[in-house]
């Protein structure tokens, strides 16, 4: 099994807020607002960042449970909110089919 940290709709709109307030890595503001609420969107890759208290994301995004659309997003997410996601297991097998 492997964790996989993910973010709800107001962590990824509040992260991107911070980050383009500071002049980092972030996304459309319409992009996150066009998300639905129900969805928790995971982190896929985090990658070293050399800016202090922050950690670049890759987040996977989509509109429907069918990710027609998906998309994934490179964000620069404050380390606080990082630090505060909630993690969820996700089975190998899951990962080799999928």
């Amino acid at each position: 099994m492997t964790m996989i940290k993910c973010l709800t709709k107001g962590e990824l709109q509040e992260a991107n807020r911070q980050a383009r307030k500071a002049g980092c890595r972030a996304i459309d503001p319409a992009c996150a607002e066009r998300l639905p609420e129900r969805y928790r969107y995971p982190v896929f890759i985090t990658l070293p960042w050399e800016r202090h208290d922050w950690v670049r994301c890759q987040v996977g995004t989509a509109t429907s449970i069918q990710a027609d659309d998906y998309t994934p997003v490179i964000i620069d997410v404050p380390q606080a909110i990082y630090d505060t996601l909630i993690s969820v297991e996700v089975h190998e097998e899951m990962e080799a089919t999928q």
